[in-house]
């Protein structure tokens, strides 16, 4: 919304320094807005939001231009001040009843037909002001528009309201105060109070000095200051004026000329109204004070134990013994195994990523993925731990902030906590196992084979040799190795070793399925680490970011 103060309207205005301040401001102030939506603020940014829109338009209608609205009580005079400003009688005025029910624009004379310019026109369409009279001399000072408001404590609700509206809308307000009423507490309470920050565009009238005598007038001026001041807009030094005398007219003219030839009311009041907003916001989302450091360790631990890894760790255990007997056992009994269902298959787990598992001597049954464990689900303690821990560490995280802002971190962190599970199991499902076959099962494996095929042949041979004697009746002498034939020694040594290689590489199986369990439990670790991190305390770093910029903006524009 800034941009509108750089736009083809704004060129004597842009190079100003309160122009250039407001383009800060509201950058700073649209920052703000984009972060808190990010964080799922609403109501909370409504203020913030509509000063964006009314400094868009205010900066692109009439930068030239400035609007000053006289604003006050009933019966403080603030159409016969306006009157006296005019040099004319072009307000309707009465003593004990409001006269003015919809705001009156009085424009400089000089314009063209005696209506207002395009620019002006175009800011008072916006304004929402109908009635507009152009003074018919010199008293009202070129480039201002002054407003006579409805009284902000008519007895009629659309008058007050009218009276709020615009007094939010102007540049730059005078309050028309009386020596009865110069303490309204509606004036005062409803009105004055609220837009203490818009001091540098206030200025402050006690009209009808003419019923005071000049021992009254400093008390009441006394008085008046006091007030003030307490109130936060002492800078606003009262004037004394008198609309049925011309006391003080020329003075408060000089004043309100003075505003319109600076032409920074409209950004002054803009950056104060940007100011006030950045406050009602900080008090409540904090003043964006570093909170403790996050440490997820033990929600991840708390994550580790409900994902079931353990079960996996333990899994791949029973998985390699399994595998690694069918292929360093010995081949006659291997088959047994066979029957036997796969630990790591029965979870639907592959035990290494997919890209890898379909290469040479990689197990056939681990190429296909999954896209889902069959763990069990996590138990009530162990899922119980989990939300227990996120919502602890988002306390933590969020203990510096108001209790609005920490309540929406923690619901925020129990909805993705309460999510977790399935991306745990996701990640174990996608996990390498590092439980792919060593090159030593192969080896293994064909030595065995290697004996089995030398049993086998000294068996056919002592088998040949046994049917030709009782079938044929031929005596056949094998060779030997002293006392012992042949086929004997390759029959026997064969079954010896292939059974000794079986008894050896199972047990080396079974001493490195240990290590094997310990290595994938350190991998699943890294797994369901990376989940708690991207899915839980990343987010909750990043919004506590978002949290801690936002009250820091804010109370950084607050405090400008």
């Amino acid at each position: 919304m800034s941009r509108a103060v750089t736009g083809r309207h704004g060129s004597a205005a842009r190079e100003t320094p309160a122009a250039q301040g407001l383009a800060e401001d509201l950058r700073a102030l649209g920052r703000i807005v984009e972060l808190g939506q990010s964080l799922g603020l609403g109501t909370e940014l409504d203020e913030a939001q509509e000063i964006l829109t009314r400094a868009g338009a205010r900066t692109s209608l009439a930068p030239g231009r400035t609007v000053i609205a006289l604003a006050g009580a009933t019966g403080s005079g603030k159409s016969s001040l306006l009157n006296a400003l005019a040099g004319a009688p072009i307000a309707r005025t009465a003593v004990t009843r409001p006269t003015t029910t919809r705001p009156l624009a009085l424009l400089p004379g000089g314009q063209a037909g005696g209506a207002p310019d395009g620019e002006a026109a175009a800011l008072l369409d916006w304004l929402g002001v109908d009635e507009r009279v152009v003074a018919p001399g010199g008293g009202v000072p070129t480039d201002a528009i002054i407003l006579d408001l409805p009284d902000v404590d008519s007895d009629a609700p659309e008058h007050r309201l009218i009276a709020e509206r615009m007094a939010a809308q102007v540049d730059a307000l005078v309050w028309v105060l009386d020596p009865e009423k110069y303490a309204d507490a509606v004036v005062h309470k409803d009105f004055i109070v609220p837009m203490a920050a818009h001091a540098e565009v206030t200025l402050v009238v006690l009209n009808q000095a003419d019923r005071l005598d000049a021992a009254s007038r400093e008390q009441v001026l006394a008085d008046l200051r006091r007030l003030l001041a307490r109130e936060g807009v002492g800078g606003a030094d009262p004037l004394l004026a008198s609309a049925r005398t011309g006391e003080g007219i020329d003075a408060l003219r000089g004043a309100l000329e003075r505003i319109a030839q600076a032409r920074t009311a409209s950004a002054l009041r803009l950056r104060a109204d940007a100011r006030r907003a950045a406050s009602r916001l900080r008090e409540r989302v904090g003043g964006g004070s570093a909170g403790a450091p996050i440490d997820g360790q033990r929600l991840a631990e708390a994550a580790f134990r409900a994902s079931g890894a353990e079960v996996v760790a333990s899994a791949v255990r029973e998985a390699t013994i399994h595998r690694g007997a069918l292929r360093a056992g010995w081949p006659p009994v291997r088959w047994v195994r066979r029957f036997r269902s796969d630990p790591l298959a029965a979870l639907h787990l592959r035990g290494a990523p997919a890209s890898r598992a379909s290469g040479a001597g990689e197990d056939p049954m681990l190429v296909d993925a999954v896209a889902r464990t069959s763990l069990p689900e996590p138990s009530p303690v162990a899922a119980g731990v989990l939300r227990t821990e996120a919502h602890r560490l988002a306390g933590a995280a969020s203990d510096h902030l108001p209790a609005a802002a920490q309540d929406a971190m923690l619901q925020r962190m129990d909805e993705r906590a309460g999510a977790l599970s399935r991306e745990l199991d996701a990640a174990i499902a996608r996990a390498d196992l590092g439980i792919r076959a060593p090159r030593w099962w192969s080896a293994a494996s064909t030595i065995q084979w290697l004996a089995l095929v030398i049993a086998i042949a000294g068996g056919v041979w002592l088998a040949a040799i046994w049917g030709m004697r009782d079938l044929l009746l031929i005596t056949v002498d094998p060779p030997r190795w002293g006392l012992v034939p042949w086929p004997v020694i390759l029959l026997a040594s064969g079954l010896a070793l292939g059974a000794l290689l079986g008894i050896i590489g199972v047990a080396a199986v079974r001493a490195g399925a240990s290590q094997r369990a310990a290595r994938a439990r350190r991998r699943l670790r890294q797994a369901t680490d990376a989940v708690v991190a991207s899915r839980l305390i990343e987010p909750l770093r990043a919004e506590r970011e978002r949290w801690d910029e936002l009250g820091a903006m804010a109370a950084s524009l607050a405090q400008r």
